[in-house]
């Protein structure tokens, strides 16, 4: 975790490759309300969403860019609501970023270390490559058996917001069959889209699993026991939605998630992130090149 409390800062930026990070949202909107609320900017990758099955060096620039987006918005604090972005580029983006930047998976595997029990955990392709979660548990716990699942269909359906179909019941069976024969017995959602998918999970699970959302343990562990507001629509916050796809296709997919969508989305393209990287890192080498021009010229010593 970043140094300093999230709960303490007013203006927070999000970003996710689609509506994942908005399971997020929705826990850290029941954070204890600040004077006169809090500002969320969020950022909704569609245009380039899924993030799961893109290589590492791809997702770096992709979250450089938006990192750059959002302190452009003037964030006081950044949340990675994307698990795969954290899993392969959390140091770049704290290296990057001139405010705070907090991720879901540190907390989590401490949390699940804690409970000493075997662990499963779906997230994407990426994130299981990376083997995060599994490496950051077993360096509290050793001895601890985890197992990594990737499910690579889950957020296509969590973005298309039909999460009720039948077809999507069938898809989640098959990986709670496989979780179910390695036996674990805590399940860590490593994906943000995936506690949309909750309700089917714990149907199949039928109480045999312990479910575990890293955005509920980053709000318990930042609440520490105070109670939040539970309403996302009735909070004093400020919403607004960024997305690089279709403003409509994020709404309805969002909607379909959250019940409702409490703020304005506005569409910006994936060349206007692009170009506000770019345009940042050429005003920081004339700077640096100014500096240099500025900078006192200590004459050379000719010797006699």
């Amino acid at each position: 975790m970043a140094n300093g409390q999230l709960k303490d800062f007013k203006r927070i930026g999000l970003f996710d490759s689609g509506v994942g990070g908005l399971s997020v949202l929705r826990e850290l909107a029941k954070l204890p309300a600040l004077a006169k609320g809090r500002k969320f900017s969020y950022v909704g990758d569609t245009a380039r969403c899924p993030y799961g099955n893109r290589d590492s060096a791809e997702i770096v620039r992709y979250v450089d860019e938006i990192v750059d987006f959002l302190v452009g918005k003037n964030v006081d604090a950044i949340v990675m609501a994307c698990n795969t972005s954290a899993a392969c580029a959390f140091e770049s983006a704290q290296k990057r970023s001139p405010v705070p930047v907090f991720d879901l998976i540190t907390t989590t595997a401490e949390y699940a270390a804690g409970l000493n029990k075997k662990v499963g955990v779906m997230a994407t392709a990426s994130t299981v490559r990376s083997h995060v979660f599994s490496r950051l548990i077993k360096s509290q716990q050793p001895g601890l058996d985890v197992f990594e699942l990737a499910c690579p269909e889950f957020v296509p359906i969590v973005e298309s917001g039909y999460i009720d179909q039948a077809t999507t019941m069938g898809f989640v069976e098959q990986h709670v069959e496989t979780l179910l024969k390695q036996e674990v017995e805590v399940l860590i959602l490593g994906c943000t889209h995936f506690p949309f998918l909750r309700s089917q999970l714990e149907y199949l699970l039928k109480g045999r699993v312990q479910i575990i959302d890293p955005a509920v343990v980053l709000r318990e562990h930042l609440t520490a026991g105070l109670n939040g507001n539970n309403n996302l629509s009735c909070t004093q916050d400020e919403f607004n939605f960024y997305v690089t796809g279709s403003a409509d296709g994020f709404a309805r997919a969002a909607t379909s998630c959250l019940g409702t969508l409490p703020g304005p989305v506005h569409v910006i393209s994936v060349e206007q992130i692009s170009e506000q990287s770019l345009m940042e890192k050429i005003t920081d080498v004339v700077i640096a090149a100014a500096e240099s021009m500025t900078s006192p010229v200590v004459p050379s010593t000719v010797a006699p």
